[in-house]
């Protein structure tokens, strides 16, 4: 039996109060959170899920704290994070994912090779900007095999946001988005194509994509869109705080129709008796009859945002895979020493070419190298030639 210390049972004292007298309590972080589940829970996690839906996880990562992420001595990262049972002791009997870890705060999906899309108030709270020094974005945080949580992270699956391009978050509309540039580009995976006309309809079968209570990345399908509104749409999705920001893929298409903003105002877990658990509705005293509210990606400034910032990415590509200072797309000579002096296709140069300092010598000494080759073969040419013809009998005259 689990022995309460003084200040829990002061909370649990207060909890059972405040349901005595009609009112829940709530453990929410702020009121602009997407926080709802409706029986059937539809949540899935990433090896229960199909092929095809597996493929865009890959290009979707969690907004995690650098609180809960920390970088080890040999450059990769670990979690640190108590578990859904944990952080919400004692869980419910029946409430899923209680032995996973809780670390996200938010999603966000990748668009072009080093831009993200996410919800707005994932960066912004109270007007204020979020200090990217202070959070990481994660890829593969997610159950692949059952039983298996994800602790462990390579130094390419971990990467923090260089800027903001773009962000909305106007308070009770799904004007809430944001497209952030990356500290570099990432390799390995396929961005998700993003709707770029047309409007998404009413009763199209959908699927979120995120990382709902904190939990490692989960797909929450079986769900229609059920209202058009204005900057966005509105769907029964199954999904937690956490889940923000997450992408809305058209089951038809597989491209991004938006990301999820808020729900009306639902809970996250709540305390109920002795115990807790997630918000059910439509049972649930705390549930109204509004859906969950998702940004589209079609408003104009969101649509424009991202197109800036795909095609930027697209049209210059500076990565630089053997750190010799010339891009890929132009490196003819891969895996050259990181400090090795090289000519403007990425290949080595010859000692010989460089002076002292190591920098390439000028155009007359490059000029004079080259010719001295030329210049022996033929003094070799010459000299045989005239051994031959001392070697010939002289000519007399007739």
């Amino acid at each position: 039996m689990t022995v309460l210390n003084k200040f829990q049972i002061i909370g649990l004292t207060f909890a059972l109060a405040m349901i005595a007298s009609g009112a829940s309590t709530s453990l929410a972080d702020n009121d602009r959170s997407p926080r709802i589940i409706r029986p059937p829970d539809d949540r899935a996690d990433y090896f229960a899920t199909n092929s095809m839906l597996q493929g865009i996880g890959d290009a979707v990562c969690a907004q995690i704290d650098s609180d809960v992420l920390f970088e080890n001595d040999d450059g990769t990262f670990s979690i640190d994070a108590d578990t859904l049972a944990t952080e919400f002791a004692p869980l419910c009997d029946g409430e899923l994912f209680g032995d996973q870890p809780s670390a996200a705060s938010c999603t966000a999906t990748l668009v072009s090779n080093d831009t993200l899309i996410t919800a707005g108030h994932c960066l912004e709270f109270e007007g204020q900007r979020t200090d990217l020094s202070t959070i990481y974005f994660v890829f593969d945080y997610a159950v692949r095999q059952q039983g298996i949580n994800p602790e462990n992270f390579s130094a390419d699956q971990v990467y923090r946001a260089s800027e903001i391009l773009g962000l909305a978050n106007e308070e009770g509309t799904a004007n809430d988005w944001a497209v952030v540039k990356l500290d570099r580009k990432v390799t390995g995976r396929t961005a998700v194509p993003v709707r770029s006309s047309g409007e998404i309809a009413l009763e199209q079968n959908i699927v979120a994509i995120g990382f709902g209570a904190g939990l490692p990345m989960k797909f929450s399908d079986n769900a229609t869109v059920q209202d058009i509104v204005e900057f966005g749409f509105e769907a029964d999705l199954d999904i937690i705080g956490g889940n923000s920001g997450g992408p809305i893929i058209n089951v038809t298409t597989g491209m991004i129709e938006g990301v999820v903003s808020a729900d009306q105002a639902i809970e996250d877990y709540f305390q109920d008796g002795l115990c807790f658990r997630a918000v059910v509705c439509p049972q649930d005293p705390q549930c109204d009859d509004g859906f969950t509210l998702l940004s589209s990606v079609m408003t104009e400034e969101f649509q424009s945002a991202i197109q800036t910032a795909v095609a930027a990415s697209d049209s210059s590509d500076t990565s630089d895979d053997d750190n010799d200072g010339i891009s890929n797309e132009d490196d003819l000579c891969e895996n050259t020493p990181a400090d090795a002096n090289v000519d403007s296709d990425g290949c080595e140069l010859d000692e010989t070419m460089t002076g002292n300092s190591g920098t390439t010598g000028s155009p007359a000494l490059c000029g004079i190298v080259g010719f001295l080759p030329f210049t022996f073969l033929l003094l070799g040419l010459t000299l045989i030639r005239r051994r031959s013809l001392n070697l010939t009998p002289p000519r007399h005259k007739a």
